[in-house]
Parts: C-alpha cells; sequence; structure tokens
C-alpha cells in the first residue's frame, strides 16, 4: 500500500486528502482505489480533468470518466496497455512523437522522481484517430520505501482555449497591419522632407519633423509588441522541445544587441563559459533573453549592459545587468504582469505596451525555469533566470 498525494495537479482536491492505491504481489499497480477520504474518491472520478494512472513501465492502471470524454477510449480497451500503444501516443504542437523516453513527460516525472515543474501541451490521439490540443501536468507515484512505482497524468481539453487565441492573433495581426501601412507612409513623406527635395526647411522645423518620425517609431514598437503577445498566445503550446547550446544561444543574443548598444553609446559584455546545455525550445529561449537585453537597453541611458551565465544546484543561471533607471521595490512583483508599466519607466520616452517581461516569464516557466529581479532606482536592474540542466 502506499499514498499519493496528487492535490497539486487536480483541480478542485481540498486539503487533507490523499489517495491509497493497492500494489500486487506482482508489482504492478491495480486499479482499485482504498480512500481515507469517499469526497476525494468522487473528485477524481468527476473531475472535468482527465486522470489517469500508470505503474513504472507507464501500463495505464486507471482511467476516470473523463478520460473516455475527451479521448473517446475506455477504461477496459486501456487499463493494461502502455498509454504509448497508440492510445494517447502524445506528439507535440508540430507533430514530432513524444512518446520516447528521453521526451516524455510523464517518463521523464518518474525518472528524476519529482512532478513536472509546469503544464506541456500536446496533442494526444482519440479513439477515432484524430487529436485533441490538451495541457498536461505530471507526477511520479512512490511506495513506502520511498521508490518510484508508477506515475499519474492530469490533463485538459484546450482545444476552445487555443482556437479563441488564434481568432485573437488573426485579429491583431490584421489590425497591426492596417495601422502600419499608413504609419509608414507618413514617415515616409516626412524623410522626404527631411532630406530637403521637396525645399529648404530651417532647423526648427527639423527638430518637429525629427521628433514626428521618433514617435512613429514609438507607435510602431507598441505595435509591434501587441502583435507579438497575441502570436505568443496563439502559439504558446507549439513549443519544440530539442537539446539547447545554451552558452552559444546568448552569445547570439548579445551580438544581436550590438547595433542598439552602438547608437545609444553602452557598451555591452558577455561572459559565457561554453558548455552549457538545457532542454528546450532554442527559438522561445531566443526570445525570452533577447526581451531582456532589449527591455536592459531601453532603460539604460548611460553605462553598461551585462549578460552572464553558468551552473549553481544542477541548474542554468542566465544573469542580465544594467546600470538604468532601476524598478522601485513596491513595484518589482509586478513587473511580470502584462501589461504593467512602472512609473519611473513611463517617465522615458521610449515604446513598448508593459508586454515584454510577461512573455519572458511565460517562457521561462514553461522550460520549467524561473526569473526574478533585484533593483533600485537609480542604480540598475539585475534580472536572474534558472533554467533545468538537461537531463
Amino acid at each position: 500500500m502506499f499514498i499519493v498525494d496528487i492535490r497539486h495537479i487536480i483541480p478542485g482536491c481540498d486539503g487533507g486528502q490523499e489517495v491509497l492505491i493497492k500494489v500486487s504481489g506482482s508489482g504492478f499497480l491495480e486499479d482499485s482505489f482504498l480512500s481515507h477520504s469517499e469526497n476525494f474518491k468522487r473528485t477524481l472520478l468527476s473531475v472535468y480533468d482527465g486522470v489517469y494512472m500508470t505503474d513504472r513501465e507507464r501500463r495505464i492502471v486507471f482511467w476516470n470518466p473523463a478520460c473516455e470524454r475527451i479521448t473517446g477510449y475506455t477504461a477496459g480497451e486501456v487499463l493494461g496497455r502502455k498509454c504509448s500503444d497508440d492510445i494517447l501516443n502524445h506528439v507535440d504542437m508540430n507533430g514530432n512523437s513524444l512518446c520516447d523516453s528521453s521526451l516524455c513527460p510523464l517518463h521523464q516525472s518518474m525518472e528524476k522522481g519529482v512532478p513536472g515543474e509546469s503544464p506541456v501541451v500536446v496533442r494526444a490521439r482519440r479513439s477515432d484517430g484524430t487529436r485533441v490540443a490538451a495541457e498536461v501536468s505530471v507526477a511520479p507515484l512512490f511506495g513506502d520505501d520511498g521508490v518510484v512505482i508508477g506515475g499519474v497524468e492530469v490533463f485538459r481539453d484546450i482545444t476552445e482555449k487555443q482556437k479563441l487565441a488564434e481568432i485573437k492573433s488573426r485579429f491583431l495581426s490584421g489590425v497591426t497591419h492596417e495601422l502600419k501601412n499608413p504609419l509608414t507612409i507618413m514617415q515616409g513623406f516626412i524623410e522626404l522632407v527631411l532630406s530637403g527635395d521637396t525645399g529648404e526647411i530651417n532647423q526648427l522645423q527639423r527638430e518637429f519633423l525629427d521628433s514626428a518620425l521618433e514617435e512613429g517609431d514609438r507607435f510602431k514598437r507598441i505595435l509591434d509588441d501587441l502583435l507579438d503577445f497575441a502570436r505568443y498566445e496563439a502559439t504558446e503550446y507549439s513549443f519544440v522541445l530539442r537539446d539547447v547550446d545554451l552558452s552559444s544561444l546568448l552569445l547570439q543574443v548579445a551580438g544581436s544587441c550590438s547595433a542598439e548598444a552602438s547608437r545609444k553609446q553602452l557598451a555591452v559584455s558577455a561572459s559565457i563559459p561554453g558548455g552549457i546545455l538545457v532542454f528546450g525550445d532554442g527559438h522561445r529561449l531566443h526570445q525570452a533573453f533577447a526581451n531582456l537585453m532589449s527591455n536592459a537597453l531601453k532603460y539604460t541611458e548611460k553605462g553598461t549592459v551585462d549578460i552572464a551565465a553558468g551552473i549553481s544546484d544542477s541548474r542554468a543561471v542566465v544573469v542580465v545587468r544594467d546600470t538604468g533607471i532601476g524598478i522601485p521595490v513596491e513595484e518589482q512583483e509586478r513587473i511580470f504582469d502584462q501589461f504593467y508599466r512602472v512609473d519611473n519607466y513611463l517617465s522615458l520616452n521610449v515604446g513598448g505596451a508593459g508586454i515584454g517581461l510577461s512573455i519572458v516569464k511565460k517562457i521561462i516557466e514553461r522550460h520549467g525555469g524561473s526569473v526574478s529581479v533585484r533593483s533600485q532606482p537609480g542604480a540598475g536592474s539585475e534580472f536572474t533566470v534558472t533554467l533545468p540542466l538537461k537531463a
């Protein structure tokens, strides 16, 4: 007999409730539950999310009614079979199979003996051969001796959520395109006047036109932020997980900032040792660190922007420091909220809608990592990102 605490991945379970699962003499789990709480048993069987459990070899031993509703497979069809036996057969949003042990979230959770740190979005197979977009959370099951003897997966159908995100993305993409077209034309005419091809202009007129161009660029950056946010919301599930050379990726990010740093006469330094490997989506990670560097450059008027990396406690640690305007302590907890901008950030004439850092947080947390900030007004900011190393 062993105790399984899966409250953190099953919504609606109140405190103090546990599931007792019986292990047969052969070492396999049985699909019978002896619980101290009848309420919890009913919750497990009636919860809206699909919940299934496996033994150590990933053979399914429990399959709740929600699993049947979402996938079309009955308990009788799946019990005793491996979840990879063309039942769920998870693939990522690009169609790449996740059933290989090195990619399977449930297998990795059992191997490491820890719950998945963040939900993974997959396409699960239905009984009719179609696939359903699902958000998956996983955790290992332990015996009395502390040895992992199985796993539990909770999955939620997010098909409608995904459709709504895609509709929003298409709408914002269209609106952004329609707004940027006339703006580009207006800026073109301003540049034509500034060039002198339409006649001489005085210094005051030049200053006014330069300001108009800068405001146009600022508006474009706001539109780009909104479009980037919409695209992320619609495609946040399209993470392609592979081995990533984080050292090389960070050097690329630092190099891509050289032009902006040169324009603002800022110094950029990178202290990146080789050989830091993580498992994740290289494109998304590049986006996250590029956003951090861009944010540092945007709010630093003089001095330096530094990016450094290393390994601590079996995790990759990346630090981005700047000598910019800093962030008040009372506002640091909200800096990663969507559309939130710090008051002293607003005092600078820079574009943006307060989206970049919220996207950074989403990407890093989807990789099982964390992001934090330390800062003082007038003394710069330090953003620290941690990521699990490649297993």
